[in-house]
């Protein structure tokens, strides 16, 4: 229960504080008062200063966040949201949704970078002379998939298993171009690092060139994904509970796993991978035209331009204030079913 609290604060407060930070300095840039940056949902705990005109508060929902700008709704507050131009207005609403498509980039390029989890096993990057290795006929930019064939996801599984087995020949699996090459190896024991080794050099699957195209190639296709799964259940291509919108105990949930394994495997893939899925899934969601969202609010920007003239801010506000408790409404739902009926574990190791 600890572990799962922890993570939950943990990751969804870095998303939600990268999506507010957009507002922020968007707003800032644009020479809009910000009044609040606060994390979590009111009531207050705690205020923890003003710098400038902002005051920083943490407060005691933590599933969410806020920036709180000056004039949102009032056009007659001149360093307000309201009083702002359409293009500056759409600007800071869209600022938040975007920052966390970028959090999703970067988490993606981390796990690319880092070591991905899509079964292509690890790259050897290097051999070093007069070992094992070059008996064996490693070759660099050789990928290794499995040891006596057992398949290998990570750095640290096969350099455990190569480790303890000095004298004994090991079955190493290339992936070679095209080709799949079995390769007998007999590790050594060295003196210096304590343990048996073979010789290579082991790196990341991708180069980080490689792996910044790939990230962004990846949070394209989660999006992708996320917008294209209507479609794909009025087709029948996926069961409606594939398509199960989760809250935030479904998040804990998958956070809590996602650690344990992190832990486990001693990996940071699960963890980035879970926050790269999540972060563009808050930005797509928080871009939906619907009210009290940033994509609701855009749409009013919207269809003042179309119009000639702005909807009058007591009647929007109105709108919000309604489509804000619609979406509390809705979430107390997706809690209750994600309380009675818990995610099923999640094996990051064979995702993606």
């Amino acid at each position: 229960m600890i572990l799962t609290l922890v993570s939950f604060f943990v990751v969804l407060s870095i998303m939600v504080f990268v999506h507010e930070l957009g507002h922020f300095l968007v707003a800032k840039r644009a020479g809009v008062r910000v009044e609040e940056f606060g994390f979590g949902y009111p009531p207050r705990l705690l205020a923890l200063g003003r710098r400038g005109d902002t005051l920083y508060t943490i407060n005691a929902i933590p599933f969410g966040g806020f920036v709180r700008l000056a004039g949102e709704d009032n056009p007659n507050v001149p360093d307000g949201l309201a009083s702002q131009p359409k293009r500056v207005r759409a600007a800071i609403l869209a600022a938040g949704p975007i920052m966390n498509f970028v959090l999703a980039v970067i988490c993606f390029i981390l796990a690319f970078g880092l070591g991905w989890a899509s079964g292509d096993g690890i790259r050897v990057t290097g051999i070093i002379e007069n070992t094992p290795a070059v008996a064996a006929g490693f070759r660099s930019g050789d990928v290794i998939i499995a040891v006596d064939g057992t398949p290998v996801q990570t750095t640290t599984q096969f350099v455990d298993y190569i480790s303890v087995r000095a004298g004994q020949p090991v079955r190493v699996t290339v992936r070679r171009n095209h080709d799949t090459v079995d390769l007998n190896v007999t590790p050594e024991f060295s003196e210096e690092a304590g343990r048996a080794q073979i010789g290579l050099y082991l790196g990341p699957k991708l180069t980080w060139g490689e792996a910044i195209l790939e990230g962004f190639l990846q949070t394209a296709q989660v999006i992708l994904l996320t917008l294209s799964v209507p479609i794909m259940l009025l087709r029948g291509v996926i069961p409606l509970e594939a398509a199960r919108p989760i809250g935030p105990v479904g998040i804990a949930q998958l956070a809590s796993g996602a650690v344990q394994q992190s832990i486990a495997m001693d990996w940071w893939f699960p963890i980035l991978q879970l926050m790269g899925v999540l972060s563009a899934a808050i930005g797509i969601t928080n871009l939906l035209p619907l009210p009290a969202l940033d994509g609701g609010r855009i749409l009013f920007v919207i269809v003042e331009a179309i119009r000639g003239k702005r909807i009058p801010p007591e009647q929007e506000g109105r709108i919000h204030f309604i489509g804000f408790m619609l979406l509390i409404f809705l979430l107390a739902i997706i809690t209750y079913v994600d309380i009675m009926n818990p995610l099923p574990s999640v094996d990051w190791s064979n995702m993606l």
